[in-house]
């Protein structure tokens, strides 16, 4: 190999490329011509000694995913850099970017995000909704001031920074019209012969399911856990697939309250599947003005939630 990347900019054309599969599209994105982005890959694999994509579907090679996964490193530390500067000038109080999870956005992070930019019409506010393990690379890359997700699997880990904000058992509900709604001894060997609708497990939950195969989850080969049969990325939309359909999802029980007419609360206790959420920022890094006001907000709309 001759020499390893030197520049963030290289990193970018891998990172671009590995993004869009495609050189006109990647080209695009970085605001050059097809070209130039043909030559500038060409240099890189020559300078390292080796090609970074089969050029047929523009699949990463091994080199190339070596150089990805280094790449994901260093480009996270050049926009913390960039950030922090900003901040220390006083010039980055005008953006945030959350990567909320499930239960959190639905309870307080939307209505949280409201009050931030009526309260402040400056801020531009990036607000996402993503699982635990696209949360965390959010954080660990930058491209999220803060994640406001599931904090068990943060909690031990020397990379960030965990603020708990709730932790309680969540509840099990279908519609009016269930089976199960009308079924006087509703055990949890019933609940799983339905499918769940609702976001992906965190690791301590799927650790705890049934690992055999039934109608509730299935099992994801790739990270080797499980998520509910209808994989949904908000609670609004877990609930009108209930509705609608012969299909669980769970819950705190004031976030039904409203539909009690035509959701049933099922009478199965299940302490091992619950919320424990809060904020979760990257160690040793400087929180924005925008973030630590969004933070303040959240706790406000909290204590009055439930």
């Amino acid at each position: 190999m001759g020499k390893f990347l030197e520049t963030i900019r290289e990193f970018e054309i891998v990172q671009a490329l590995a993004t869009h599969r495609h050189f006109g599209k990647a080209a695009q994105s970085l605001g050059v011509s097809q070209p130039s982005l043909t030559r500038s890959l060409s240099r890189i694999e020559a300078a390292l000694g080796g090609p970074l994509f089969d050029r047929k579907g523009v699949a990463p090679t091994l080199f190339g995913e070596i150089v990805l996964r280094h790449g994901k490193i260093m480009l996270g530390a050049a926009a913390s850099l960039s950030r922090e500067i900003l901040l220390t000038k006083g010039l980055g109080l005008g953006d945030l970017s959350v990567a909320a999870g499930f239960y959190p956005a639905e309870i307080s992070g939307h209505a949280a995000a409201a009050a931030l930019s009526r309260r402040h019409p400056e801020i531009a506010i990036d607000f996402r909704i993503l699982d635990w393990p696209r949360a965390k690379d959010a954080v660990l890359t930058g491209s999220s001031d803060l994640a406001f997700a599931d904090i068990r699997a943060a909690r031990d880990s020397p990379e960030f920074d965990v603020h708990p904000v709730r932790a309680g058992a969540l509840s099990f509900f279908c519609s009016a019209s269930h089976p199960l709604a009308k079924k006087r001894d509703v055990t949890f060997d019933d609940l799983t012969l339905y499918p769940w609708a609702g976001p992906s497990l965190p690791p301590a939950i799927s650790s705890a399911m049934p690992q055999d195969e039934r109608p509730f989850c299935v099992r994801d080969k790739h990270e080797a856990r499980l998520r509910p049969r209808i994989l949904v990325e908000s609670f609004t939309a877990a609930k009108r697939i209930v509705l609608e359909g012969e299909a669980l999802s769970a819950g705190l029980p004031f976030q039904i309250a409203s539909d009690a007419d035509d959701l049933v609360m099922l009478p199965v206790e299940t302490p091992f599947l619950s919320v424990d959420y809060g904020f979760i920022l990257k160690r040793d890094r400087m929180i924005s003005p925008a973030a630590a006001a969004f933070m303040s907000i959240v706790r406000e709309i909290e204590r009055g939630v439930g």
